[in-house]
């Protein structure tokens, strides 16, 4: 039997009325209808549309509802009420900070950058060309560079020492395993010592019939090295002759940083013990009195303003000029952008920020012979690789920092290309008492590394350079005026030297980008 589908009472099924209720229904279909979901809009029972009824949902004369158009006031109420929630919660320092870090990784992928491998080893090639085009024999002598053992301490095979004594290892950063030297196309090689000993010139092993080629100490006459261990290549070339001395290196080579903050490419090595510089571990100013290499350098570099003359007549030609108003005023604008209470009193602040200001403000152009001063690269606003660290350190000079020139040759990420190159070292102390927790000797507990502005290079070594010397005191810097000159010739267009990769470098570690980001 059939239900009532208000009071479910039973029902006869083709009743139209509930004998229970009382009210009218449709049977068993009413049932079927009650129970099952609805459907929007309604549906068709019994040929009769479930719903509403006609015009019960439309308006009176027909008309449909117009929206009404938009409050321009209120809407413009809205934006600025979202844009403040947006502005002043916390909320939006947290978007802020995500979307910053999505930016830095951006930058970090794709933005201007250079690469460089983590190590490398890698066979280099020198060539030197010294070419007679006059009537009569020239007589001639070139000094070779060594190269020394580069380590994380410059030259040093000794670094940071505990309290106790102990001396902590220092890193390796370049070792040139081996030098063989001979004349181009010739079958006379003579393998060149990297230890130190001594050959002297009466002892000299030939190199064709009119040269030859010995390693005698450093010393102040014609048969010495005038400025480091070297080599001594001396002779004859005769009218209308060529001579080619070839020197082959094999190299291995490591990235290094002395730098601790986060923004250091993390794939690069690193001191152990966390014993890397950063904000925070930084020293002032007064700690480059400590007795020991601090107190020396600070002497020896730091404290004289004027640098390196390039006239050797009566006037001056000052690479580094820390005493001149050019630098001095960009100096006062760099501190005056460091925090008075954390910043201004730290040579390792001032430093950072003075390679990014020139980093920034000089754009690279090949530079001038002789290179320009650092205050010239500063007002023309162009410069080379020396031109740029000229400029850098006259900044540095102009605080007292010492600072000092690397120099060797340079090649891309890919070997493929090498020059000349000069770059910058420079020794920042570390904290007092930051150094006392680690149990570090005062007198060792600083770092000494390398900053290449032209090549972003902060406090980084790259395998893609071949240290060749790291400059050592001298008075007033004369010593790289030698350095820059290491053929004694009777002409002066008829000599050049070349460099070139032998066969693939072997890279492992991988590489690493050094993004360059304006201001950073």
């Amino acid at each position: 039997m059939a239900r009532c589908p208000y009071c479910l009472s039973p029902n006869p099924a083709n009743s139209s009325i509930c004998h229970s209720c009382g009210r009218v229904i449709l049977g068993a279909g009413g049932m079927t209808m009650r129970l099952e979901p609805s459907i929007p809009g309604g549906y068709r029972a019994h040929g009769a549309r479930r719903g509403p009824p006609p015009g019960l949902g439309s308006r009176r004369g027909g008309k449909r509802r117009v929206a009404k158009k938009k409050n321009n006031l209120r809407s413009m109420v809205l934006v600025i009420a979202v844009a403040f929630l947006f502005l002043f919660t916390p909320a939006q320092d947290r978007i802020s900070t995500q979307l910053q870090k999505w930016m830095d990784e951006l930058m970090d992928q794709f933005g201007p950058a250079r690469e460089y491998p983590v190590y490398a080893a890698y066979t280099v090639e020198r060539n030197v060309f010294i070419e007679n085009s006059y009537s009569q024999s020239l007589s001639f002598s070139y000094e070779l560079p060594i190269p020394s053992v580069r380590t994380d301490f410059a030259n040093s095979e000794f670094g940071f020492e505990t309290q106790d004594g102990d001396p902590y290892p220092v890193v390796t950063l370049q070792e040139v395993v081996s030098m063989v030297a001979s004349l181009k196309h010739g079958s006379n090689h003579v393998i060149l010592p990297m230890m130190e000993e001594y050959l002297l010139a009466e002892n000299a092993h030939p190199l064709g019939s009119s040269t030859e080629i010995y390693w005698p100490p450093v010393g102040e006459n014609s048969e010495r090295c005038t400025v480091s261990r070297c080599a001594i290549w001396q002779g004859e070339v005769g009218p209308g002759q060529m001579v080619i001395l070839n020197v082959t290196y094999d190299v291995i080579s490591s990235s290094f940083s002395w730098w601790g903050d986060s923004a250091a490419p993390e794939e690069v090595p690193r001191a152990a013990f966390d014993l890397s510089i950063h904000s925070g571990n930084d020293g002032n100013y007064d700690d480059y009195q400590r007795a020991g290499r601090l107190d020396s350098m600070y002497d020896q570099f730091g404290s004289v303003s004027n640098w390196y003359d390039r006239d050797p007549g009566l006037s001056s030609n000052w690479a580094i000029q820390g005493e001149n108003n050019v630098v001095e005023a960009w100096a006062d604008e760099i501190d005056s952008g460091l925090n008075p209470e954390s910043e201004q009193n730290s040579p390792y602040e001032f430093a950072h920020a003075a390679f990014i200001k020139v980093r920034d403000s000089i754009m690279y152009k090949k530079g001038l012979s002789p290179a320009r001063s650092g205050p010239a690269c500063i007002v023309d606003g162009i410069g080379d690789c020396d031109e740029q660290s000229n400029a850098w350190m006259s900044l540095l000079r102009a605080r007292n920092i010492p600072s000092w020139y690397e120099m060797g040759p340079m090649t891309n990420g890919e070997f493929n290309g090498w020059e000349p190159h000069a770059w910058a070292n420079v020794i920042f102390p570390l904290d007092e008492q930051w150094c006392m927790e680690k149990m570090i000797e005062l007198t060792t507990c600083f770092v000494e590394g390398e900053v290449d502005v032209v090549n972003n290079r902060w406090l980084l070594h790259t395998p893609t350079t071949l240290t060749e010397w790291i400059e050592t005191p001298s008075h007033n810097g004369e010593i790289n005026f030698d350095f820059y000159r290491p053929m004694s010739i009777g002409c002066g267009p008829c000599w050049t030297e070349t460099w070139e990769t032998i066969g693939s470098p072997d890279i492992s570690g991988g590489t690493y980008r050094v993004p360059h980001i304006i201001g950073e």
